[in-house]
């Protein structure tokens, strides 16, 4: 909420250099941390106090900050065609005489974005979300400082090169002065943080203290989004098919033929879940069967936690693998990433649909949320634009995309797990197959990639025009395929004939054909936006669980 202006925005965590700093300037800094602390409290307590008259918005999850500063700032010296407001109901103003109307500012945004993270929490888990005025009254909140009162300052000939040069009006307020003092920290910048500066502009930092003491300077820094769509770099576009014991497959389609499929595989971490999940297991089992559970819950608790961390640390692996990936292919291409949307896929898993206690289990530890919002937040990071109109991102449905034949649009058989046969003849990977449809239907949904220049004219390619009719009537013309049926049997159906008359189309295989008019209507009706199979469909579909490539 802080910066409203195109682009991402990247924390940076920065530790103060406390030793080198003076009695008086630590004193400095804890008084306005506290200060801004108690100002922020108090707004949190306005907000709460007249939530009814400040809500706003269609789902009343909105405060309306110009409202709110009619409850607590006065103004005196306004616009022309502005009232003033000599008198209102809290004046924070006479109430704390050390900070400036700037920072009151500061303070009130800080705790509007604080009270709208407490109304998205309660909007999704109810009344349990605890208030921000419940929160522990000895914890310090820091406001966000923008940068009309902070800079950073470089010198090479001081004992600390990296300053953070912040605005003091502790004293200067009081005494009226509008020129106000200014409090130097000294902070320890190592090449890391260097590089991440020199992504973007430093737009807001913040102030803070963990749990052991020690000091920290958070700075926002905004990462612009480059927009590649001008270059002459052709167009190409990267699905992901997302598993489980077969972690991503990728593949990439270029204007001109599919270009290379990419498996990223976790073995050792199915095996480093399989241990811990028995451990749970055998917990459980034995907090069933002991008359006193004396630390057992405890042991189960740090499990579980222990899981959670492990899970976490692959899926951040996996998505720096991709996102090396994928900027490695930037390099050479304009990229647009599609990865599957698995919505209601744990209806699949629900205990009663005979799809057994293991892939229950294996359906419902699945991150595949996870996996896709960090994913996202990389590219953003990297200049990406994710989204509106112009975003290279975009999570399509899944529906069906493992058991549809990419090649023809009919549904196929997996004899195994990691295998997909089609009765037009085609033979692959199922993740493959899945990874394809995937990229097929961002193709479609995006009219620059289905253009003439674009992947359409080769993924959808466009059938030739039918000759003009005659003049003569229908029954005196002579039947288009002689009696002898020289090109197809009696019992042939249409899309075998068509691959058997189509000679200008081209194929990844020598007996098959890409110019299918079946496979671009099938795509069609799947690939709607906001349109993806119910529940009842999608428990039809085999999901791949991973497996190994077939031969």
């Amino acid at each position: 909420m802080m910066v409203r202006s195109q682009g991402t925005t990247i924390s940076v965590k920065v530790p103060i250099n406390w030793d080198v700093m003076t009695d008086r300037s630590r004193q400095r800094l804890r008084q306005i941390v506290g200060r801004d602390t108690r100002v922020i409290r108090a707004f949190l307590g306005i907000i709460e106090q007249h939530e009814s008259e400040l809500l706003t918005g269609r789902k009343k999850n909105k405060i309306r900050d110009g409202a709110l500063e009619k409850l607590t700032l006065t103004a005196i010296k306004v616009k022309t065609g502005y009232d003033q407001r000599p008198i209102v109901l809290h004046d924070f103003k006479t109430q704390f005489p050390r900070i400036s109307t700037n920072e009151l500012q500061e303070c009130r945004q800080t705790a509007v974005s604080l009270y709208e993270s407490y109304l998205t929490l309660r909007e999704k888990k109810g009344w349990i979300a605890s208030r921000p005025t419940a929160v522990n009254a000895t914890r310090r909140i820091p406001r966000w400082v923008f940068t009309q009162r902070f800079k950073l300052v470089y010198n090479s000939s001081s004992t600390s090169r990296w300053w953070l040069n912040l605005r003091d009006t502790l004293d200067s307020v009081q005494e009226g002065r509008t020129i106000h003092d200014r409090l130097f920290i000294p902070l320890m910048v190592s090449p890391f943080h260097i590089n991440q500066f020199n992504r973007g502009d430093v737009k807001a930092c913040q102030i803070f203290n963990d749990r052991s003491g020690k000091w920290w300077v958070n700075l926002a820094v905004r990462v612009s989004v480059s927009n590649e769509s001008s270059q002459s770099k052709p167009l190409v576009v990267l699905g992901i098919d997302l598993g489980i014991e077969k972690a991503v497959c990728a593949t990439l389609v270029t204007p001109k033929r599919v270009s290379e499929t990419r498996y990223f595989k976790q073995n050792d971490k199915v095996e480093v879940l399989k241990k811990y999940d028995q451990l749970v297991a055998n917990l459980q089992r034995e907090a069933s069967t002991r008359q006193k559970n004396d630390g057992v819950f405890d042991r189960l608790r740090q499990i579980r936690h222990k899981r959670e961390n492990v899970a976490r640390e692959y899926d951040r692996v996996l998505v720096r693998s991709l996102l090396n990936y994928i900027v490695e292919l930037s390099e050479k291409y304009t990229v647009y990433v599609a990865i599957g949307r698995l919505k209601n896929i744990r209806n699949v898993a629900r205990k009663g649909n005979f799809k057994g206690r293991r892939f229950r289990g294996m359906i419902h530890s699945w991150a595949f949320a996870r996996i896709t919002k960090s994913l996202k937040h990389g590219l953003a990071q990297q200049g990406w634009s994710i989204d509106g109109k112009n975003s290279r991102f975009h999570a399509v449905p899944e529906a069906w995309t493992s058991i549809k034949c990419w090649k023809c649009g009919r549904t196929g058989i997996r004899p195994r797990q990691s295998l997909f046969v089609c009765s037009c003849g085609f033979r692959t990977n199922a993740d493959r197959n899945g990874s394809l449809n995937i990229a097929r239907r961002l193709i479609k949904l995006i009219p620059l990639l289905r253009n003439e220049k674009g992947l359409g004219r080769w993924a959808f390619p466009e059938r030739a025009p039918a000759p003009k009719a005659g003049r003569k009537s229908s029954s005196k013309r002579k039947p288009s395929l002689s009696k002898k049926e020289p090109t197809s049997g009696s019992g042939e159906s249409a899309a075998v004939h068509f691959v058997q008359s189509d000679l200008v189309s081209f194929s990844d295989e020598a007996i098959e054909s890409d110019n299918d008019p079946a496979v671009a209507s099938t795509v069609e009706i799947l690939s709607v936006a906001g349109s993806d199979a119910p529940a009842y469909k999608q428990e039809k579909e085999a999901r791949p669980s991973g497996g190994i490539p077939s031969q």
